[in-house]
């Protein structure tokens, strides 16, 4: 799915002048003139992909109400916070809601283009992060329950006759079992193991 650029502004003049802009770097733009109309035709805020460039101050819904409840709608797209009347507690109320950037009107046009190249190639980074988290539970999900066992013990550096004594099994069928999760996992040594699944251990 490519990405798009939602704008949601309720100044038809910025929206028509920050379109044209962002269209000059090939990006397309959804725009909107209320917090409320985006969310009437974006429902599913899950499967979007890009970025938002949003007012704080708008009639009815707020940007920053908007941005409060982000995470919580589901969507991990980066929030571009954009306002004509900034302050330090607008500022700091915006990022610890996690907006990606906070700019000022007028807008600079280059630092717009900046900021929503970054915001857009932060997106595609995580989204392929989130695929490849993905792919590695639906690996552990195949393990058998002994596999996950044995693993657990390798993770804390057990041998394997440290693993055979606690399963009460042969050191010969641990080895089996170790060999077994390697081909499953699709991985061909302990470090990779560690480096790959380490972190994700306590997640399945």
């Amino acid at each position: 799915m490519a990405q798009r650029i939602f704008l949601i502004d309720d100044d038809e003049a910025i929206r028509f002048s920050l379109t044209a802009l962002l269209a000059t770097m090939g990006w397309e733009t959804q725009a909107y003139d209320s917090v409320q109309n985006f969310q009437d035709v974006e429902s599913d805020l899950t499967r979007l992909n890009g970025c938002l460039l949003l007012d704080i101050r708008m009639p009815g819904k707020s940007g920053i109400t908007l941005l409060e409840n982000w995470e919580q709608m589901g969507s991990t797209l980066p929030v571009i916070m954009m306002t004509g009347h900034g302050s330090i507690d607008l500022c700091r109320r915006a990022f610890k809601n996690g907006a990606f950037e906070f700019l000022t009107k007028p807008i600079d046009a280059d630092l717009l283009i900046e900021t929503v190249g970054a915001a857009l190639e932060q997106q595609k980074l995580n989204q392929q992060q989130r695929e490849s988290q993905a792919d590695l539970q639906a690996k552990l999900a195949t393990l058998t329950l002994r596999e996950q066992e044995v693993m657990a013990l390798i993770m804390l550096g057990k041998s394997n006759k440290e693993m055979a004594r606690d399963l009460s099994l042969s050191p010969r069928t641990v080895e089996a079992h170790r060999a077994s999760l390697f081909a499953r996992l699709e991985i061909n040594s302990l470090a990779k193991l560690i480096k790959i699944y380490g972190g994700l251990k306590d997640t399945r």
